[in-house]
């Protein structure tokens, strides 16, 4: 199974926006970096039609006997930087854009948490009712005090990060093809509660770059790009909902698949330097 070349991909791929994105002092929270794969809170999606609190993948698994899959579910968290100025004519903290330390400026920011679950679903489980697993990261709260090269107190930074909360939903069901095989679906929801915070603060609540990477031992991927003759009607059938599957790793492995928010080809291996400038250079055109 090649998982770490799928990862490897999905780095490259996903990265090129929230993460690689240049840091540009005049807008230093930029919601647009955060764009891609972006599963907002359940509650603020259900008040905007534009956002979108789910993910669903579809794919055809060929499969004469039992099966195990294995799910990677893999996602940003945005860890939210703020940077405190101290004043200690008046004996307090400040936040501020960004600080100067010794000719370096240190900035308030948003981070990426990058965060991997991984589960496994045997072949009755997949066949019965199918596997639900609730994902829950816990939030963090981080201050570090600030001190210039004599010593002396300047400022503090404080990183920190909500508590997320997600549904993970692994089934499948046989197909009426010529050849055995299984519709494979694993949806995930954001079920983490926004509450009444502005679009800003909601972003922390969101899973970001929202992706999967799937695996199967005694089965094979069916390519849902080019799939067989014998596999296209039941392909064609696959609904496919913000993430798009491509098998992963080297032609002619068929047994690790990739669903990201963005459409590749099979088999997209690792992309040279100037696919990622190309994608940087379109990512600050749309955004």
């Amino acid at each position: 199974m090649d998982i770490d070349a799928a990862r490897t991909i999905a780095d490259t791929v996903l990265g090129a926006g929230p993460v690689l994105r240049p840091y540009r002092a005049a807008g230093h929270r930029d919601p647009s970096r955060w764009r891609c794969g972006v599963l907002m809170p359940a509650d603020r999606a259900a008040d905007d039609e534009s956002l979108s609190a789910v993910a669903q993948t579809e794919c055809l698994v060929e499969a004469a006997g039992h099966v195990r899959v294995r799910v990677l579910l893999r996602f940003l968290q945005v860890r939210r930087r703020t940077v405190y100025r101290w004043l200690p004519e008046q004996g307090r903290f400040k936040a501020v854009g960004s600080l100067d330390v010794d000719g370096t400026a240190i900035a308030s920011w948003d981070e990426p948490v990058e965060h991997e679950m991984c589960f496994e679903v045997d072949d009755v489980t997949l066949r019965g009712a199918g596997a639900r697993h609730t994902v829950r990261v816990p939030g963090g709260f981080d201050r570090t005090e600030l001190h210039d090269s004599r010593g002396a107190l300047v400022g503090q930074m404080v990183r920190q990060r909500r508590p997320l909360c997600a549904m993970l939903n692994v089934s499948a069901q046989p197909v009426p093809a010529p050849r055995p095989a299984l519709r494979l679906r694993v949806w995930v929801e954001n079920r983490t509660r926004a509450g009444a915070d502005g679009d800003e603060v909601a972003l922390t609540t969101a899973l970001v770059a929202s992706h999967l990477i799937l695996s199967v031992e005694g089965g094979a991927f069916v390519s849902m790009v080019d799939p067989p003759g014998w596999a296209t009607e039941a392909a064609e059938s696959c609904a496919n909902v913000g993430l798009w599957p491509v098998l992963a790793g080297p032609p002619g492995r068929h047994d690790t698949l990739l669903a990201t928010p963005r459409i590749l080809a099979d088999h997209p291996g690792d992309l040279p330097d100037s696919a990622v400038d190309e994608l940087l250079r379109l990512r600050d055109l749309a955004g």
